[in-house]
This record gives C-alpha cells, structure tokens and sequence, in this order.
C-alpha cells in the first residue's frame, strides 16, 4: 500500500496494488495504524481519506471488513471516504452490501 497526503486540502490518498483479500488484509491494517501515528498525520484534521482500488479486481469478507476499518477511521476524524474502483464486481459488491451508503464510490475508466 502506497499513501500520499496532500496537506493543502487536507486529503489521504492510499493506493493498492492490488485485491484486498484476506492473505493481505493484515498487513495493510498494520501499516494504515502506524501511518495515522507519524507526523503530520497524527494531528492532521483529515478532510478526505481516498482508497484508490483500480488496481484491484476482487475483494473478499476480510478486504471488506478492512474498508470499513478504513471509513470507521475516517469517520472518527472528522473526513469522509471515497472509493476509486475500476471493477464491476468490486461496485456490486460495494452495492450489495450497502457500502455506497457510507462510502462515495467513483468509476475510474
């Protein structure tokens, strides 16, 4: 997982390489929460955080929970999230299990 902050809008960026699933789920948790400790994060008042997941073709139950880990953060801080995906079946699963509710979801082309 890549992350890249723009401090001047207050924004998060992180960028997976790949599917979220539960071989990997782990290790991106991890390094999320150790991310939120560093400066100037940790006393940053994120605006947006942005999971960008265009690299990514499926998600699993753990991927999910993972993402919602993610807007729990998010929420707790004060930011909304956004999604950027690419895949149909990441947006059907987004859909289906109400994701969209909580999350904006973007199509990348």
């Amino acid at each position: 997982m890549k992350h890249i902050l723009h401090p001047s809008n207050k924004t998060l960026d992180l960028v997976f390489a790949g599917d979220l699933l539960s071989t990997n789920a782990d290790q991106f948790r991890t390094e999320f929460v150790a991310l939120l400790e560093t400066e100037p994060l940790k006393s940053l008042k994120l605006a947006e955080l942005r999971l960008d997941l265009t690299a990514a073709s499926m998600i699993d139950s753990v991927g999910l929970n993972l993402v919602v880990g993610f807007y729990k953060e998010a929420k707790k801080r004060g930011a909304k999230t956004v999604a950027l995906i690419r895949s149909k079946n990441i947006q059907r699963t987004f859909l289906f299990t109400r994701l969209d509710a909580h999350l904006d979801i973007e199509m990348v082309a």
